[in-house]
């Protein structure tokens, strides 16, 4: 402890000091865990849109569907012999999903189908809706227009 005329000086001056650079250091350091949480959370969902989109694709050749191995031409009749189950053991995406086949066509007649499940997903973390142009193949002289609608969440 030193001493002069105006008094003894000591460790005192220097904890509110301490106590400012501490408080500092560890407010920098929870800006930066925050800042680098929101970045991971970015390319995780970033992964997940490049997987939804990857499955749609295999959806959109999946041959169990389509018609004489065209890309996005889906067979009336395969459709209906097609299960949920068949399409996530061939395709085993590891998120949930539903793909509605919505046929838009003038036809009367219309061949709509369906596979997944909608539970949960107002509770899910990541949620995307992909569309793609598509057509159902009834006969030769048969074909409708078709929207392909696949809904993916974690």
């Amino acid at each position: 402890m030193k001493k002069d005329e105006k008094g003894a000086s000591g460790f005192f001056e220097e904890v509110i000091l301490f106590a400012i650079v501490s408080i500092l250091f560890i407010a920098s350091l929870a800006v930066a865990v925050y800042y680098g949480g929101l970045k991971n959370e970015e390319y995780q969902k970033v992964e997940f849109v490049n997987e939804v989109h990857n499955f749609v694709r295999e959806i959109r050749k999946y041959q169990k569907l389509i018609h004489d191995s065209v890309e996005g031409l889906y067979d009336r009749h395969k459709i209906t012999g097609v299960t949920w189950e068949d399409i996530v053991r061939d395709l085993n995406p590891n998120f949930n999903f539903t793909i509605y086949l919505i046929d838009v066509s003038d036809y009367k007649v219309k061949y709509n189908a369906s596979w997944g499940y909608t539970e949960n997903i107002t509770y899910a973390y990541y949620k995307i809706v992909v569309y793609y142009p598509a057509n159902i193949w009834v006969t030769d002289y048969e074909i409708h227009a078709a929207k392909l609608e696949v809904i993916a969440w974690k």
